[in-house]
């Protein structure tokens, strides 16, 4: 009988998986992990937030009021909009949409860093229900609903967007 060496066995090796998806599977891991933590904590001290801040922007109401100027008026719609956003039923809504979005994003890096596709499409939910999470929670129209859409937008776009250059390794 023939002796087959070690060496002369064919095995499949499982692919590899580039360095740069390493990488941003783990900034991942971070950031989803960060967001689950924090849409925890907000949600559970929602009460006490919207208390401190209700209290704060009356101080800042008053002191628009002294002045009396071209700009108080900004300044006041500003605050409206604040105000909507600091009610503690918006404030856990907003907790809940950003825990489900890391979750989907946490789900979408475990999967990608085990080189499967189905995390990326996992990923693009999740960055969606981000982006979609402040306009359903406070309404779309408030200054300050746009900007933290925005700034969700902007970087869960950015890595849908490099997870995206990476799809070729995926399976």
């Amino acid at each position: 009988m023939e002796d087959i060496l070690p060496d002369q066995l064919t095995t499949a090796t499982p692919p590899s998986r580039p360095t740069f998806l390493t990488v941003l599977c783990i900034l991942t891991f971070i950031g989803s992990s960060w967001g689950i933590l924090s849409g925890i904590t907000s949600h559970i001290s929602a009460d006490a937030t919207s208390d401190i801040a209700q209290a704060a922007m009356q101080d800042a109401r008053e002191e628009i009021e002294k002045e009396g100027n071209a700009g108080a008026k900004f300044a006041e719609k500003i605050l409206s909009g604040t105000a909507v956003m600091l009610q503690p039923e918006n404030l856990k809504k907003s907790a809940l949409f950003s825990i489900v979005a890391s979750v989907f994003t946490l789900l979408g890096g475990i999967l990608m860093f085990g080189l499967k596709k189905t995390g990326f499409y996992s990923y693009v939910l999740g960055t969606a229900t981000g982006i979609a999470g402040p306009f359903i929670a406070f309404g779309g129209a408030s200054f300050l609903t746009i900007l933290s859409s925005s700034f969700i937008a902007f970087f869960g776009i950015l890595f849908v967007v490099l997870y995206g250059l990476n799809l070729k390794h995926l399976r």
